[in-house]
């Protein structure tokens, strides 16, 4: 009689290799993303950059858009956790200090050190997204995703009685969009060449001249 509940066998040593190619693939499919652009990197590229046959890139990831979401995510959060940035301790950190200086403090801190780290990936997607469709999905998704986060962080400033008498949850949630986004970030190091120390002073500066009365 076949043993229907039989656990599937699992292997750690292969697990921990097929994990081991994955990150591979995903550092050769960065630093060709970065150097030579989105458009132009093929998968053929990224296989030879990572000593992988092609087929090994196809097995860990289903298309060049799925490689680039793993890489703008892991930019994102730092490591391979499946933690969204809300959840991370440093947002919850955020939003459970009640103090308003030392709220803001800790976003621009936290802000500045995530555009230091994404900078350069989220320059990258967005023009991957001005020229590939499958990208430019890609990019209103993480937009979506930017806002819902702000929405929380005004619903929090809003808790904690942080906002002007001029604007509600909904106001706060638009200027914090912007504040806070990496267009802004972007303007404020690649255009006015200021380096990241400089924009995490001007936008704790700003943040408590806004929030905080």
């Amino acid at each position: 009689m076949t043993d229907t509940g039989r656990r599937a066998y699992r292997s750690p040593a292969r697990e921990a290799a097929a994990r081991e190619t994955r990150d591979r693939v995903r550092v050769a499919a960065a630093a060709l993303f970065l150097s030579r652009g989105y458009a132009v990197t093929t998968i053929r590229a990224v296989a030879h950059q990572a000593h992988v046959a092609e087929k090994t890139v196809y097995l860990q990831f289903e298309n060049k858009v799925a490689l680039l979401k793993e890489v703008v995510e892991h930019a994102i959060v730092g490591d391979d956790r499946a933690i969204p940035v809300a959840e991370r301790d440093w947002f919850q950190h955020v939003l459970n200090t009640p103090d308003p200086a030392r709220k803001l403090r800790l976003l621009a801190a936290g802000t500045a050190a995530l555009h230091a780290r994404t900078g350069r990936y989220f320059a990258m997607a967005r023009g991957a997204a001005e020229v590939d469709s499958d990208a430019a999905a890609l990019w209103a998704m993480g937009k979506r995703g930017h806002a819902a986060d702000m929405a929380l962080l005004a619903d929090n400033f809003e808790h904690h009685a942080l906002l002007p008498a001029v604007g509600d949850a909904g106001w706060a949630t638009g200027v914090l969009y912007v504040l806070l986004g990496p267009e802004t970030w972007h303007l404020m190091t690649a255009e006015l060449g200021h380096d990241n120390s400089s924009y995490q002073r001007w936008l704790e500066a700003t943040l408590i001249s806004t929030f905080t009365k």
